[in-house]
């Protein structure tokens, strides 16, 4: 609770308890001395702490229920102005106005009763209407909430209504209730305070957010948990109260008992969902925890149980449909190479031949190229094009410097001007550089030049060659379309699902010398020159 001790709903809290302590104190005090003018000092010194009883619950009813808005200092002052009058008059106000009278019983015991002035019965109205208010502030904010906190609640209800319903017990005289008896309201702080103690230790008062701040999960259709530091549940809201239920969990029990694959100290963002049984269905929650920190001092954790069923499902059905169209892809590829191998060996065999039309056998072996071309760009785009492996930081010089080596550069040349570093996928990012690289080449000449550099938020390639007419810009990342005899068609539509998958965006643009400028923006702020 030290934790928290600039709340307000703390700081009211251990003043109410210090008003109790000096109302409870100076009671007994005054039951154990004899002497009559000692008593009715005492009798004036308890009523300080009665004072400080009605307007600090009220003000702690406020804090507790969210409502700081009205914990202004003019707030308080007007609160506390009644019965700072009445202490003020208790021991310098004119005669009569607090107290009328002083009777005293002599028997076993010395008792001194005391009648009360016009002013005494305006401050107990006054506290009565203070602590009518905060039962029902109280009371109204704990039905809005929510059963979970209900025995909180009703705690402190007791708390609040025991010295009221002592008071109105001795002043009809019920017994053992009476003028001429031992005043037994006092007794109602220890009850107070005892219902205090049990909201603050079993229910964990101060551990948790005050009532209002719990609307905020009532509502969430996600399974919303407060655990304690240990682990226990203290607070559900309807969705979580729902699990709890097809669990067989409860209040008060570890969430990691009724979740076994549940641990807040390794919880990830990235952990698999966690399987659970609604009904004989299985569904799917992936729990997301933020500690409850008070000071330097974990007091507990918010844990939500986010129900995830239907993308696990359509994660699920995804895997699957990759599943086969490797499958597919594999079986393609392997029935288009076969048979391409085999026309590529007769096509060695007729090359033999001194007297077969070289011309001819070259546009074979072109179209052998093509067909290869086709087959490893439509697997690639198959296996790997909308899909992401685990990225890694890479070198954009070097991921350019692999991409380069490995096509038909012919008399083309590279410049590089940029050293930025790349989050990304290194083997599909490489896709990406090999077809822009290729097709520059293919479309810009021979003697192309190819510049990559920055751009704000990302990185261009630029070729010095025609560039794309405006009419055929949008056709080009269509699958199969292509202008040139050598292209495949497919490249370019790697090029932008990959880039698509990284989160990123491919355009096109004319360069600064008539050629083609494609631009990879979006990339994150951290991925910056030179890092």
């Amino acid at each position: 609770m030290r934790t928290r001790g600039a709340d307000p709903s703390v700081v009211l809290f251990f003043g109410l308890s210090f008003g109790a302590f000096l109302w409870t104190e100076f009671s007994a005090l005054k039951l154990l001395h004899t002497d009559p003018d000692v008593k009715l000092l005492f009798y004036q010194l308890l009523h300080v702490g009665v004072a400080l009883v009605s307007p600090l619950l009220f003000l702690f009813a406020l804090a507790y229920t969210d409502r700081h808005r009205w914990l202004r200092w003019d707030v308080v002052a007007g609160v506390m102005a009644i019965p700072t009058l009445f202490v003020v008059l208790l021991f310098v106000g004119p005669d009569d106005a607090v107290i009328a009278g002083v009777n005293v019983i002599e028997g076993d015991l010395t008792l001194v009763r005391v009648e009360d002035g016009p002013v005494f019965y305006v401050f107990s109205l006054y506290n009565l209407t203070l602590t009518v208010a905060a039962i029902v502030v109280i009371g109204l904010e704990a039905r809005r909430v929510g059963p979970s906190y209900y025995q909180q609640a009703g705690l402190l209800t007791v708390g609040a209504t025991s010295p009221l319903v002592f008071v109105i017990l001795s002043r009809v005289g019920v017994p053992p209730f009476g003028f001429e008896t031992i005043n037994l309201v006092p007794v109602s702080g220890a009850i107070a305070a005892t219902a205090f103690a049990v909201a603050i230790f079993r229910y964990r008062l101060f551990s948790l957010p005050p009532l209002a701040y719990a609307t905020v999960i009532k509502y969430s259709p996600d399974g919303t948990f407060v655990l304690d530091a240990d682990g226990r549940i203290v607070h559900v809201n309807e969705r979580g109260r729902t699990l709890l239920e097809h669990l067989d969990g409860d209040f008060g029990s570890p969430l990691a008992s009724v979740l076994p694959s549940f641990d807040l100290e390794t919880l990830a963002s990235e952990d698999d969902p966690i399987p659970i049984d609604v009904d004989g269905e299985i569904r799917y929650v992936r729990p997301l925890a933020e500690p409850l920190e008070r000071g330097n001092r974990r007091v507990g954790w918010v844990v939500v149980l986010r129900d995830v069923t239907e993308s696990q499902r359509s994660r699920r059905r995804l895997e699957a449909q990759y599943e086969q169209m490797d499958a597919f892809a594999a079986t393609v590829s392997h029935d288009l190479r076969n048979p391409l191998a085999v026309a590529q060996g007769y096509l060695e065999l007729a090359r033999e031949d001194a007297d077969a039309d070289s011309e001819a056998l070259e546009n074979v072996a072109i179209a052998h190229s093509r067909m290869e071309s086709i087959v490893t760009d439509i697997l690639a785009l198959a296996r790997r094009g909308d899909r992401v492996g685990e990225r890694e930081n890479l070198s954009l010089g070097s991921v350019l410097d692999t991409a380069w080596s490995t096509v038909d550069r012919k008399e083309a040349t590279l410049v590089v001007e940029t050293d930025r570093t790349i989050h990304a996928d290194p083997t599909t990012i490489q896709h990406v550089f090999e077809n822009l690289l290729r097709n520059a080449i293919e479309h810009g000449g021979p003697d192309v030049e190819i510049t990559v550099g920055d751009v704000d938020g990302g990185i261009f390639v630029e070729d010095t060659g025609t560039g794309i007419p405006e009419t055929e810009r949008e056709a080009i990342f269509d699958p199969g379309y292509t202008t040139s005899p050598d292209g495949t068609g497919y490249g370019l539509e790697l090029v932008r699902t990959i880039v698509d998958a990284h989160g990123w965006t491919l355009s096109l643009d004319d360069g600064s010398t008539e050629g083609a400028r494609f631009e990879i923006t979006g990339l994150p702020s951290e991925q910056a020159r030179g890092s």
